[in-house]
């Protein structure tokens, strides 16, 4: 999920800082496969809880200092970013459930579709010449995964859309939340985010059943997706971010969709020619606003470009 920076760092990256944020896209992109191992186990809502929740007792002891002292605003901030965060979740398990994993990496991805007009909803600036272009080539690859005829849709498909909604929301709150002069704490904005998210999720404990979380498969997925997908994300890019740059952070993490299409097929998952060239396709949209900003950045005047966030 996308963390819009409203000031881009000067400082040039270390190897500590870019090994730590090229980390992050690599355990995203594991986590794919290993949720959609786990939930053909478990029900996939039962399953988004149960990783919210060690995520947030992992980040816990980190957080705790900066969450007694959050301020009003943060607390408010982290109610609506919780329940996008829970649609996030919700909508990767289910989508998961239905697709493969890069396929449901390249639906997640297009949020760069849902992002400028989000933006642009809460007063953040009209949607750019390059944003457009994102959006144009998001939608072709998308058309090209779903076939002329549509022959490959499926509620899987809907449960990604839904979660590259819930992530282009994220950015924008985000970006709203941080516009203004009061300050916000980012772990303890994220430790709310996660907190206020898993209420929504408290059906699924109540009401699926609890046999399949002692299985194998399930514990190492929720294991996994809450301590590194989640709060190890988190960390590393609160982290780390600063000092590798905003742009080159948001291209580093472009590269889950390549991680995830490579260990969804060292987990023998099907993937037919469609899903690999509108895949490329949204990849490359993508690629659009970073290597812009890069271009910007070299030969002209500079402009920010939001990033993303852990999913």
């Amino acid at each position: 999920m996308p963390i819009p920076n409203t000031n881009e760092e000067a400082a040039k990256p270390d190897r500590v800082a870019l090994a730590g944020i090229f980390l992050i896209p690599l355990i995203w992109g594991i986590g794919f496969p290993l949720t959609h191992n786990a939930v053909s186990r478990i029900d996939p809502g039962l399953y988004a809880f149960l990783r919210s929740l060690v995520a947030l007792l992992v980040l816990l002891p980190f957080a705790l200092p900066a969450v007694l002292k959050a301020n009003r605003r943060t607390v408010m901030g982290g109610m609506v970013l919780g329940f996008f965060s829970a649609l996030n979740i919700l909508g990767q398990s289910y989508a998961l459930s239905y697709v493969s994993s890069a396929t449901a990496a390249f639906l997640v991805s297009l949020n760069i579709v849902f992002i400028p007009f989000a933006l642009y909803l809460l007063g953040l600036g009209a949607p750019s010449r390059t944003d457009l272009w994102s959006v144009v080539i998001g939608l072709l690859g998308a058309y090209i995964i779903l076939g002329p005829t549509f022959g490959n849709f499926s509620i899987g498909y809907l449960w990604g859309a839904l979660a590259a909604f819930a992530i282009a929301m994220t950015i924008s709150t985000i970006g709203k939340l941080t516009a203004g002069t009061v300050v916000i704490n980012r772990l303890a904005l994220s430790f709310y985010q996660i907190l206020f998210g898993m209420l929504p999720m408290l059906y699924f404990p109540l009401t699926k059943s609890w046999a399949p979380v002692v299985e194998g498969q399930v514990i190492v997925a929720v294991l996994f997706m809450g301590v590194f997908s989640t709060a190890l994300a988190m960390y590393l890019q609160t982290r780390f971010q600063q000092r590798v740059g905003g742009t080159r952070t948001s291209l580093i993490f472009n590269l889950d969709l390549v991680f995830a299409g490579l260990f969804g097929l060292i987990n023998k998952e099907a993937l037919s020619m469609s899903q690999i060239v509108g895949g490329s396709v949204i990849f490359l949209a993508s690629m659009v606003e970073p290597l812009a900003g890069l271009l910007k950045k070299k030969f002209g005047r500079h402009q920010p470009v939001p990033d993303r966030c852990p999913t």
